[in-house]
């Protein structure tokens, strides 16, 4: 092997590379995507009860293949809330949606004291009370 051909392997290394990374992603992403919705309602929903009794929940938005407002839908019925998004730090780490409880601790110190009057807006924006006249 002359020195020419060394220089054009080592050339063509780095995009080869870079083709086996996007193999790579792809293939998981193919792989994660498994089962119909109700499959992946269910996972999600797992998620939500292996807190522990804990009241903040860390999902990782690349393991949810739902729609937002779908994964919405279950956290509420497993009485968590949205706070909001974590952006990652660098490239390699993932975007993370965070879930409180409603109720608990953490949503109290979030949200902070509420009075009656304040009680009272949240229940009729949580769709628990009529909205007054």
């Amino acid at each position: 092997m002359s020195v020419g051909w060394l220089l054009v392997a080592l050339a063509l290394l780095p995009p080869a590379l870079w083709l086996l990374a996007i193999a790579v992603v792809t293939a998981r992403g193919k792989l994660r995507r498994r089962g119909d919705e109700r499959t992946r309602r269910l996972r999600l929903a797992r998620m939500f009860g292996r807190g522990f009794g804990g009241d903040v929940v860390v999902v990782p938005t690349a393991d949810v293949d739902l729609p937002e407002h779908t994964v919405l839908e279950v956290a509420a019925g497993a009485g968590f809330r949205f706070v909001g998004y974590e952006r990652a730090d660098t490239p390699l780490r993932r975007r993370v949606g965070v879930f409180v409880r409603v109720g608990g601790p953490v949503d109290a110190v979030i949200r902070g004291p509420l009075g009656p009057d304040e009680r009272a807006k949240s229940a009729v924006h949580a769709g628990r009370a009529p909205a007054p006249r």
